[in-house]
């Protein structure tokens, strides 16, 4: 009876180690993919057994390279952006020169037509270049989330209904006509009304530049649930064989032939700011029928998400994370731009 009962604890005893390492192993799992910035080990090999001690070496090893591909990852990236700026700026200087030397030209009136039409044509070209030196700096900066956000409660609305007017006479100039579906009380969102402002800049932008000649472009605001979404819709002037993934990545345009004056970092720019300030920006392709919809969070739902944050608290670990996760499922954590 006493070996049978010693046989039984060392039975237990083994049973309880082997569940206690397996169940330690698949928090370890877990983390791999929740947190993929921990550089020490995640395990200690010396607290295992048999095959749980190599599996135990093994996610070591795999947490090692993902830190190694993480940290190449940023390395990389910082070293583009460094890049990036340090060569827009080279190319600043002389093109400011170049700039003010065309003015020169043109305020001495050369009687020529032919000179005029050579400086009229220096003009346009240094003026694009300039536009794209600022747009490469603004599109590193961006996507690698070195842009300062002060978000504000902001009449989603109002600010549609000034960027209409702005781009009234130039949508006319293009021969499209805007018609704007807008409601009649204010839509409240928080978010940063200069990078907002840079949105939208850019969506009309790229309307105007792509949308076919003599056809409408559709803006709209509307309230979904707990979101505000405004909408531009267009049809575009040339084939879209491309898919929404790739139009809005840097330097990729719907125009394959690049005979317009954009420069492929404008919806690019719109969609790293959006994301910035805790929005969504989708774009939608069907032939040639374009659809962007911008998305942020309505403003008195997240007053309301302020105010439930102290019971939130005593429930939760990570009460931010789990509220903002049911509330805003498809949104990234807004409270990052606070």
């Amino acid at each position: 009876i006493l070996l049978l009962a010693i046989f039984d604890l060392w039975l237990y005893q083994h049973l309880y180690q082997k569940q206690s390492e397996s169940d330690e192993i698949a928090a370890a799992i877990g983390l791999l993919d929740s947190e993929p910035d921990r550089s020490e080990q995640l395990l200690n090999p010396a607290r295992f057994h048999g095959k749980e001690a190599r599996l135990a070496a093994t996610i070591n090893n795999i947490n090692a390279g993902l830190q190694r591909a993480l940290n190449d990852s940023v390395r990389s990236e910082r070293m583009k952006a460094e890049l990036i700026t340090n060569v827009s700026h080279d190319i600043k200087t002389p093109l400011t020169s170049i700039i003010n030397y065309i003015d020169l030209i043109r305020r001495a009136h050369p009687s020529d037509p032919a000179v005029q039409n050579y400086v009229d044509i220096l003009e346009k070209k240094s003026q694009h270049l300039k536009t794209l030196t600022e747009d490469l700096v603004e599109a590193s900066k961006a996507s690698t989330g070195n842009v300062q956000i002060d978000p504000v409660k902001i009449d989603f609305v109002e600010l549609v209904e000034q960027t209409n007017g702005e781009f009234e006479e130039r949508f006319l100039a293009s021969g499209l006509t805007l018609i704007p579906t807008l409601p009649k009380e204010p839509l409240y969102i928080f978010a940063d009304g200069q990078h907002l402002w840079r949105v939208l800049e850019n969506l009309y932008n790229n309307a105007c530049k792509y949308a076919a000649k003599n056809s409408r472009v559709y803006a709209e605001v509307s309230a979904d649930e707990a979101f505000v979404s405004f909408t531009l819709k267009n049809i575009s002037a040339s084939a879209l064989n491309i898919s929404p993934e790739e139009l809005t990545e840097r330097f990729v345009r719907g125009d394959r032939s690049r005979t317009t004056e954009g420069s492929g970092l404008g919806l690019s720019i719109a969609k790293s700011l959006t994301e910035l300030q805790g929005g969504t920006l989708d774009i939608q392709i069907d032939g040639d029928y374009f659809k962007a919809r911008v998305r942020f969070p309505d403003a008195f739902f997240f007053a309301c998400f302020l105010v439930s944050l102290p019971a939130l608290c005593s429930r939760y670990r990570n009460p931010i994370g789990c509220a903002v996760s049911q509330l805003f499922p498809k949104t990234p954590l807004f409270f990052q731009v606070f």
